[in-house]
């Protein structure tokens, strides 16, 4: 390989004049060589170097591989739980995979977030919402507008007895969606708190609304671990019996609950609620 050593060469004619041409061709030589010494050093530092490169790229590789194996295999076990029902695998299964990819699969955090709150307590124990919360909360960090986890919210803050902040977030989801199932938890929360005659006028006006049969109110219960989606009118049916229940009208209140059965037969609260009353009433309700 041929060098440049013409600024050497330069330095050493200076001085040509002050020593040998025997010492001057010693130095030239010595000069060579250490130079040869340290490209030869630095070629193997480079060479090193696009050896290491090349197994961290390998290795990165192979990283890659088992991690796209890993994910495919998370979600394969979450595909088949939920075809089983078997939600705790289910839930195992996303929290690991939000563990590995936190943010490419935003849609796991409401699935999380629902199944905190749905089945992550047994039934005769009082409901945790700390996990519920934390998923919530990741989930709205990637997209804030996500309407689920806002309902999740509105949903949590009613288990946990905030009962102003429930009402307000529900009347806003309803305000922005038209979403009934909204105003329904809205106006069910005003009648727990015993703002009756609000609620009463504002259920009424649903009833007489020519609302689109097409639109539906989606009820969660949780001891049970039951879903319902009714049509608007059984459900606000049910709201309005709720209404006759605290002023004492019990005979009305069992009317419209047979009201809201004939207009929905699969209606489970409506059911559990008239058997109740008429338990509780010892045979003088029918």
């Amino acid at each position: 390989m041929k060098r440049n050593y013409t600024i050497f060469a330069a330095v050493i004619l200076i001085f040509s004049s002050c020593v040998s041409k025997k010492q001057m061709d010693k130095a030239i030589r010595t000069e060579r060589d250490n130079q040869e010494l340290k490209w030869a050093k630095m070629e193997e530092k480079v060479q090193q170097q696009q050896r290491e490169i090349r197994i961290l790229k390998d290795s990165l590789r192979e990283k890659s591989q088992w991690k796209s194996q890993y994910i495919s295999h998370l979600m394969d076990g979450y595909e088949k739980a939920i075809l089983l029902r078997e939600m705790k695998t289910a839930t195992h299964c996303l929290q690991l995979l939000i563990t590995e990819e936190p943010t490419a699969y935003p849609w796991a955090y409401d699935s999380l977030a629902f199944y905190h709150y749905f089945y992550g307590n047994p039934v005769d124990l009082a409901r945790s919402t700390s996990l519920v919360n934390y998923m919530i909360d990741k989930g709205l960090s990637l997209d804030k507008s996500n309407l689920y986890l806002r309902e999740m919210k509105a949903r949590v803050l009613l288990i946990e007895q905030d009962d102003t902040g429930a009402v307000d977030a529900f009347r806003q989801l309803f305000k922005e969606t038209g979403d009934y199932t909204y105003r329904w938890y809205e106006l069910y929360i005003e009648i727990a708190r015993g703002n009756v005659k609000t609620a009463e006028s504002a259920v009424q006006q649903v009833l007489k609304a020519d609302v689109p049969i097409t639109k539906k109110v989606r009820l969660h219960h949780l001891q049970e671990q039951i879903q319902e989606n009714l049509g608007v009118k059984p459900s606000f049916l049910y709201l309005k019996a709720l209404v006759q229940q605290v002023k004492q009208q019990y005979q009305p209140m069992a009317n419209t609950l047979k009201d809201a059965l004939k207009a929905d037969p699969g209606f489970y609260l409506a059911a559990k609620t008239l058997q109740e009353l008429r338990q509780a009433s010892q045979g003088a309700i029918r």
